[in-house]
């Protein structure tokens, strides 16, 4: 019979495949020594900590917990959850090829909080630096930011074109400046395709 599998248990592997010191491992993921070899033991993992890892570690994570149910966690992970993370995993395969396609950047960025908590007000998980577009997991930017930001400092509003692909127009009034936000569900590429292309055409309109 074979042992199963953990999250941590591939991140270890892999960490050791690249022959990467724990300090060096802790230091490009933001963590203490003492949590990484809690980490190597753990079964289920933050979305936003596995997207960090598998950026440092040029490793999809996220594809291979949706292509083996051996690593999804039986107790406490909920369906949405294991949506969200099939996005994820979905957004970063497709994703880069997508904006090739379109002739744009396909450099991805993203932000990782502190247990998933905002302090001051909430961030996008991903974003296209060279864009100014933005994406949530499974949730609109405005459902993340609803009791954070007072509407006479920051609006957003919801932009929908005549095929009904929706986006999301963050802008703030103190700073004058706008941000495109896209909600990271799973897409076909198509859908993708034109998702973004709905974005970027946007965002050059606020260029003119």
């Amino acid at each position: 019979m074979t042992e199963k599998r953990t999250i941590g248990e591939l991140i270890e592997k892999e960490v050791r495949r690249q022959q990467l010191s724990i300090v060096e491992f802790a230091d490009r993921i933001c963590c203490k020594r003492n949590n990484v070899y809690n980490l190597f033991t753990r079964n289920n993992m933050d979305i936003q900590q596995l997207a960090l890892i598998s950026k440092v570690l040029g490793c999809n994570f996220f594809k291979e917990l949706a292509e083996d149910l051996d690593l999804v966690n039986e107790t406490d992970e909920s369906e949405e959850d294991i949506q969200n993370r099939r996005a994820v995993s979905q957004f970063m395969e497709k994703v880069p090829g997508v904006l090739r396609k379109l002739n744009a950047s396909p450099i991805i960025v993203f932000s990782v909080s502190e247990n998933g908590e905002y302090e001051g007000s909430p961030v996008p998980d991903f974003m296209l630096p060279d864009y100014a577009i933005s994406f949530t997991i499974g949730e609109t930017f405005q459902e993340r930011a609803k009791d954070f930001y007072h509407p006479r400092l920051v609006s957003i509003e919801s932009l929908q074109n005549k095929e009904g692909i929706a986006i999301e127009i963050s802008t703030n009034h103190l700073h004058g400046s706008r941000i495109i936000n896209i909600k990271l569900d799973y897409k076909s590429e198509d859908k993708w395709y034109d998702t973004l292309k709905f974005a970027l055409e946007v965002y050059n309109s606020f260029r003119k």
